[in-house]
């Protein structure tokens, strides 16, 4: 009775406007934590550290993607996922297909580390959104935070595929650790 009640409600604001201070504080703090590699996740910034051309773009038998291509992938959502939060104009993506169209190696080290630089800032414009900007409506979801939820699964399913090819490759746990605990 009370669920039917509370969806018959006009709905004037955010479901987050309706949290508690408490839970908006500990749904946000889960959020970081997801970008920032913290408990359950491998810190994005660790896994592509000390990548180089050979290694981004080795192709692996029976996986569709190199690790350069997961990382292009990647940074082609994150524009997307910020672009809905700073509302700003984002193009529309046509299929799936488009964000996986890169080659399978970068060009050179200079492509590669602007590649990694891209992910890197992505990361912390992310990190820095206040709660009045992600709390507000956001293209395509209900709220900013919705919109980093989304890219905090997002990143941590595909920087799993870059550790899962790292292993394959021989090439992990990066210098500065692969585990979170």
């Amino acid at each position: 009775m009370r669920l039917k009640n509370f969806q018959r409600k006009k709905e004037n604001h955010t479901c987050w406007e309706r949290f508690n201070e408490g839970c908006k504080a500990m749904i946000k703090e889960i959020l970081i934590n997801a970008l920032n590699g913290v408990n359950a996740h491998v810190n994005p910034r660790n896994t592509v550290e000390d990548l180089t051309v050979e290694i981004a773009g080795k192709e692996i038998e029976n996986f569709p993607y190199t690790i350069w291509q997961v990382i292009k992938h990647i940074n082609f959502w994150q524009e997307r996922f910020i672009g809905y939060i700073k509302d700003d104009i984002t193009p529309p993506s046509l299929s799936a297909k488009e964000g996986w169209s890169f080659p399978a190696s970068p060009l050179n080290e200079n492509d590669l580390k602007n590649e990694i630089s891209k992910l890197n800032l992505s990361l912390d414009e992310a990190l820095s959104f206040s709660d009045d900007i992600l709390g507000k409506k956001a293209q395509k979801y209900k709220s900013g935070y919705e919109v980093l939820q989304a890219m905090a699964s997002h990143i941590s399913y595909h920087i799993g595929e870059i550790v899962i090819l790292r292993r394959m490759l021989g090439k992990w746990p990066p210098p500065s650790g692969g585990d979170t605990w």
